[in-house]
């Protein structure tokens, strides 16, 4: 096998492995920053769709207009 089989192959069991523990629930927080990663290295990115888990996910976040900033404290800033 050369090297460019066992990157496709390294690159398939981390997809599959990430995959796996989302479905399963059993991902950690470190694992879905990897997954994360994962997705924008390989250019994988989405639109919010209306009715659709992300689109879901995107209308429960908080509407970034009406939050209220807060002054730093010129001692931790």
């Amino acid at each position: 096998m050369d090297i460019n089989d066992q990157l496709a192959s390294l690159h398939t069991g981390l997809a599959v492995l990430l995959k796996e523990r989302l479905e399963d629930g059993t991902i950690s927080a470190a694992e879905l920053n990897v997954l994360r990663q994962f997705l924008k290295d390989n250019s994988i990115s989405a639109v919010p769709v209306e009715n659709t888990p992300f689109g879901d996910l995107v209308s429960k976040l908080p509407n970034l207009d009406k939050v209220v900033q807060f002054r730093r404290n010129a001692k931790t800033a």
